[in-house]
């Protein structure tokens, strides 16, 4: 694309959100490298175009510093205040997030374990005051998201539980192996732990063939030669294809809590997730 061409801006559940919206959002984010509120501007096109190499080429788009330390800082404090009311989520699963399918042998990786722990933050959790709240609801980051992965239309999840989390990870806490069930997943980090918890992954595993299975054994068995280590500092917000890239967090180390928070989009209006995922993954049904 060259920088003349224009985005179609895509249509969604676009609500009125005043001056006063669009300030607050501003001031969390460095608008001046990310001008995710200027679809017009050749740098904001650049940007969609840098985003959608790196997704297409990585299977991962970093925006480092994205949020400013200052608004980091607040989410990290703001998530603090809600923590003792965070789901203990520990669930053991395959890397298919599937039910368990004796119709495959016992060390078939669709049935080789995966063991994961944290404790989850849902959306109804977060007050609508707090940064993050305001970040994920705030319209020009839906479309610019949109734009990045060339959808024409885009949606907050409506899911009162899930459509806005964050995942602690303390001492020794981890995420498995896994792939993602949605296809394109967004994430800020809003705090790193000392040592460990380092985000994983390999991308373009899920190939259909019988290949694929050969090289989840691999990463499995701690063999695959293209495991990769996405680097986040806090402020990154991350635009990763967790669906065909496997990927995991390995285990946190020291005091410091571990905080992602997942904005969850969707191309089709109005998605929940089922009562039966709600009550595993936040011990509750919405």
């Amino acid at each position: 694309m060259q920088s003349g061409d224009s985005i179609t801006r895509p249509s969604g559940s676009v609500t009125y959100q005043g001056d006063i919206m669009e300030t607050e959002a501003l001031s969390l984010i460095d608008a001046d490298r990310y001008p995710v509120h200027l679809p017009e501007s050749t740098n904001y096109l650049t940007l969609i175009q840098q985003c959608r190499h790196d997704i297409k080429t990585y299977g991962a788009c970093r925006l480092p510093a994205f949020t400013t330390p200052d608004a980091t800082r607040r989410m990290a404090m703001e998530t603090d205040r809600v923590l003792h009311a965070a789901y203990p989520c520990r669930v053991t699963h395959n890397v298919y997030l599937e039910k368990d399918n004796d119709a495959f042998s016992e060390d078939h990786p669709r049935r080789r374990g995966q063991t994961s722990e944290l404790d989850v933050i849902a959306y109804d959790q977060i007050d609508p005051g707090d940064g993050l709240y305001i970040l994920y609801q705030w319209d020009d980051l839906l479309h610019f998201i949109a734009e990045v992965l060339e959808h024409a239309s885009y949606y907050r999840m409506a899911d009162p539980l899930a459509a806005l989390t964050v995942n602690a990870m303390h001492e020794g806490q981890h995420h498995g192996w896994h792939f993602d069930e949605a296809e394109v997943t967004t994430t800020l980090m809003i705090r790193k732990p000392e040592e460990g918890g380092f985000f994983e992954y390999v991308h373009n595993l899920r190939t259909d063939d019988r290949n694929e299975y050969d090289q989840v054994n691999r990463t499995l068995n701690d063999k695959h030669p293209d495991v990769q280590a996405l680097e986040g500092e806090p402020g990154t917000l991350l635009i990763f294809s967790g669906y065909c890239s496997m990927h995991r967090v390995t285990p946190v180390k020291g005091h410091v809590t571990r905080y992602v928070a997942t904005l969850c989009y969707k191309e089709q209006p109005n998605v929940y997730n089922s009562p039966e995922v709600q009550k595993l993954f936040y011990g509750r049904t919405a």
